[in-house]
């Protein structure tokens, strides 16, 4: 795989009826410029050949959360703040409600949880996409 798609990070951005967001907890915080330590996050990861962004997301939302997504739309692409990547922000829709299954990566993600879109300050150590907070009408 060249350089240049391992450098790319797709995150869902997933709501349900609630109006809440999906977010998980890594188990192993990464450690961003300015020694900023990022442990929430949207779900997400790379491309893997042959993958289009959209099938990315649907595959990483499963195996981090067990939930079933679809990929809406790209609402923003951006150099992330304190990591030396381009993220790329999906607006999802749940296929289910429900988890369809148990997330596949335990080593990886520790929590995965819904919280308000107001919550997502208190949880993120980088300032939110101003696309993705103007998605979820965050002030």
């Amino acid at each position: 795989m060249e350089n240049s798609k391992r450098n790319f990070i797709n995150l869902a951005v997933v709501t349900n009826k609630k109006g809440e967001v999906l977010v998980v907890k890594r188990k192993k915080p990464e450690e961003g410029r300015g020694g900023k330590v990022l442990t929430w996050a949207f779900p997400g990861g790379r491309i893997k050949e042959n993958e289009s962004r959209a099938e990315c997301i649907s595959r990483e939302v499963l195996a981090e959360t067990g939930y079933q997504v679809t990929s809406i739309k790209e609402v923003s692409l951006r150099f992330h703040p304190d990591l030396p990547v381009i993220v790329v922000y999906h607006l999802c829709t749940l296929i289910s409600p429900q988890p369809v299954s148990q997330p596949s990566e335990p080593w990886e993600i520790e929590e995965v949880k819904w919280v308000k879109p107001e919550e997502l300050k208190n949880l993120f150590t980088t300032s939110l996409d101003p696309k993705v907070a103007q998605e979820l009408k965050v002030v």
